[in-house]
């Protein structure tokens, strides 16, 4: 990765999810693996299922080459947890070891029989398929006007026993099930 697109990659992770489009030459891959670990920064699961300082595992469902910019981070720090990076196939029963889930577009078919199965459990669901959030998911990412933004379905967060920052919750273009 060249120095420009390193550079607007540290500002999107220091300004926290500016949903600015950055001129240096990052790729969609890249700016959505910045948006996702931003997400798990400002996200607290249950004490009784994750402490601050613990391993949480993030499971990606498609987009082999997400996985693999993803994959950069493994085992570092983001935010409160330590991070695992964890490529799912077609393994359903892999779904309860994951406390993030990434469902990409091209998984569509999947998506609600995936939400219905982690109904109620504390897992921070993400993708960018079309209307996600409000179809029960909790962060959905949209593109408009080739800036990155993000929907938030609260009701879905409750229900999964989840938290998101003040912070999260102003920057979203939309939050549904308040």
């Amino acid at each position: 990765m060249n120095y420009p697109a390193r550079f607007c990659l540290a500002l999107l992770f220091l300004a926290g999810m500016s949903s600015q489009p950055c001129r240096a030459e990052l790729s969609e891959i890249q700016v959505e693996s910045a948006y996702i670990l931003n997400f798990i920064k400002f996200a607290e699961w249950p004490t009784a299922y994750v402490k601050s300082g613990d391993r949480i595992t993030l499971c990606v469902m498609g987009n082999a080459d997400l996985q693999e910019t993803l994959s950069t981070v493994n085992g570092r720090k983001v935010g409160a947890y330590e991070l695992q990076i964890r490529p799912l196939g077609d393994n359903s029963e892999a779904l309860s070891s994951c406390h993030v889930l990434y469902i990409d577009q091209q998984e569509q078919r999947r998506f609600i029989p995936t939400l219905k199965s982690l109904a109620g459990k504390p897992v921070l669901t993400i993708s960018d398929i079309p209307n996600f959030a409000e179809r029960g998911g909790n962060i959905g990412l949209i593109y408009r006007e080739y800036k990155v933004q993000f929907d938030i379905n609260l009701a879905s967060i409750r229900i999964a026993g989840l938290r998101l920052s003040s912070q999260m919750l102003n920057l979203a273009a939309n939050i549904f099930g308040k």
